[in-house]
């Protein structure tokens, strides 16, 4: 293992945080509007999980549903039939309108961040999914009361943890001091990447919202010779970022961005480099644009091509022109 001793716990791949059945992830947001969702067995705990992912930024929830474990129907006889219960045959179709929305399967794994945001922009109105208008699939009189779109309204933030103004401002204060100040300079691989896109775009003007590798390329452009280690993860620039956990440290935004890791072990490969590794800025970032022609090679896979909406392609499937400038004009 790498790091060992100091590798964190996964929070997607250990077991979840929360498991819950897919239709259960929309009855929370009708709970938050007021609603009493009747897809919860036990009194609070609509509740319990809404405090929890308000609370928790690195939450993960795991959505499932019963629908793979129907008996073939050899199996059944005019009994079962006549047993059917009929509300978990709308809760399997519940679940299965959920995720497919979603684009998820059963078993999938989310940060529960990624998972509301996912939902309240996919899922307008629990109206055809909770409730429909054919006999005996009526479904649940509250999907008409308006407390879902109520909470959609006011945006995912009102259910998940928003990291506050404040401490994103006293955390980017902080982190403006040590880029100006630490001798070596603590970056992930691709966050040079980003930079020069930023740098290509806007002539390396202005202030960057969430990161602060505008203060990075000040200081390169001070001290091109300033020595660079390159790092796996979360790196220097990250501190202020809405979504990087202080209690943690790890990042909360969708899968934790996994994208970005395989960002950072692509660049790594390209540049025949390993973590750890210690380079003067000037040397390090022609050594960039000399192994890494486009932003494609990394930012989209090499082909361009999102598989999927975590794995979605950063800078266009061609590439991106910032980052096609600041290899013909970034020079120190």
């Amino acid at each position: 293992m790498s790091y060992p001793g100091k590798m964190l716990p996964d929070g997607l791949s250990d077991a979840p945080a929360i498991a819950m059945p897919a239709r259960q992830l929309l009855g929370t947001v009708c709970v938050a509007g007021g609603a009493a969702c009747p897809l919860f067995g036990r009194a609070g705990e609509a509740s319990a999980i809404l405090a929890r992912v308000k609370a928790d930024p690195a939450v993960s929830i795991r959505l499932t549903s019963d629908a793979d474990r129907i008996p073939h129907y050899t199996a059944l006889d005019a009994a079962d039939f006549a047993r059917l219960d009929r509300e978990g045959l709308y809760n399997r179709k519940r679940d299965l309108d959920v995720l497919q929305r979603l684009g998820l399967v059963p078993g999938d794994t989310r940060r529960a961040r990624y998972l509301y945001e996912l939902l309240l922009q996919r899922v307008e109105t629990p109206c055809g999914i909770c409730a429909c208008d054919t006999p005996q699939w009526e479904g649940c009189p509250l999907a008409r009361s308006g407390a879902y779109e109520g909470v959609r309204a006011k945006g995912a933030a009102s259910l998940v943890y928003d990291r506050p103004a404040a401490d994103k401002a006293e955390a980017r204060r902080l982190s403006v001091e040590r880029v100006r100040r630490d001798p070596v300079l603590c970056i992930r691989p691709h966050h040079l990447m980003c930079m020069s896109c930023w740098v290509g775009g806007t002539g390396g003007e202005g202030t960057r919202g969430n990161d602060t590798l505008d203060e990075v390329y000040k200081r390169i452009c001070r001290d091109p010779e300033v020595e660079v280690m390159l790092v796996e993860g979360n790196c220097e620039a990250c501190h202020c970022c809405d979504g990087f956990h202080p209690g943690s440290t790890r990042c909360v935004h969708a899968g934790g961005l996994v994208r970005d890791y395989k960002k950072d072990l692509d660049v790594f490969q390209k540049l025949g480099l390993l973590p750890g590794a210690r380079m003067n800025a000037r040397k390090l970032l022609m050594l960039i644009y000399e192994r890494i022609p486009s932003t494609t090679d990394i930012c989209g896979y090499g082909t361009g091509v999102a598989t999927c909406q975590e794995w979605s392609v950063c800078g266009g499937p061609t590439g991106n022109a910032g980052y096609a400038k600041a290899r013909q004009t970034v020079r120190f």
